[in-house]
């Protein structure tokens, strides 16, 4: 399960190296919240959302989900 946040970040170019420096996270974090290992934390919802200019009901949710709609 890949969080729509992986597919957003990709698509605006941004590789995962760049974002989680952008956002002060270890590299892990973002991998298992992309993954859906793991929830966000505040911190790392607002700053992707900021990044990104998404909001969370966007970014945080399933890829497989957001394409049934």
């Amino acid at each position: 399960m890949i969080k729509k946040l992986r597919l957003v970040r990709i698509a605006q170019g941004y590789p995962a190296y760049k974002f989680v420096a952008m956002i002060g996270i270890h590299p892990n974090l973002l991998r298992e919240v992309e993954l859906g290992l793991r929830e966000p934390t505040k911190k790392v919802m607002l700053k992707s959302c900021d990044i990104l200019k998404r909001p969370p009901s966007e970014l945080f949710t399933d890829a497989e989900e957001a394409l049934v709609r």
